[in-house]
């Protein structure tokens, strides 16, 4: 009994982490990326931030022009140069028990643009590196033009 016991959980560990390796779309990470209260934008050249995104519908309009459905995951070029980030952060989620936060706004994921339409995205400790399409490259370079 305890040798298929074992035998049980380690095909289970196996499955779950099979899947775990599976969510590599952007996509999948749209709802969290529009839960973003603030958007720092930050200048690569000199790491300071040239503007905030706080308005909710120019965050959601933000979001939309990501088009995440069209990020192909890829292999950042050796030569590909960085042009700024975007760091997104809200308020953490209220807990059981809690009626309100702090307004404490807390980094939630950063989206790095690259030359060459490249970008990578972090999130939850994880950091993946995406080929957008031109129309998303052009529109987060506006940021910084």
């Amino acid at each position: 009994m305890k040798k298929t016991w074992i035998a049980f959980v380690a095909i289970l560990t196996l499955l779950c982490g099979c899947q775990a390796k599976e969510n590599t779309s952007a996509f999948d990470y749209g709802d969290d990326i529009a839960k973003a209260q603030e958007i720092a934008v930050i200048s690569a050249d000199t790491s300071e931030v040239v503007d905030t995104i706080t308005d909710t519908e120019k965050i959601e309009d933000f979001v939309s022009a990501l088009n995440l459905d069209q990020w192909e995951l890829k292999t950042l070029p050796d030569n590909a140069a960085e042009i700024g980030s975007f760091n997104l952060a809200q308020e953490e989620t209220i807990k059981l028990g809690q009626t309100d936060t702090d307004g404490t706004l807390y980094d939630i994921a950063t989206i790095t643009l690259y030359n060459g339409a490249y970008v990578s995205f972090e999130i939850g400790g994880f950091d993946m590196t995406f080929e957008v399409s031109k129309d998303t490259a052009d529109y987060l370079n506006g940021y910084f033009g």
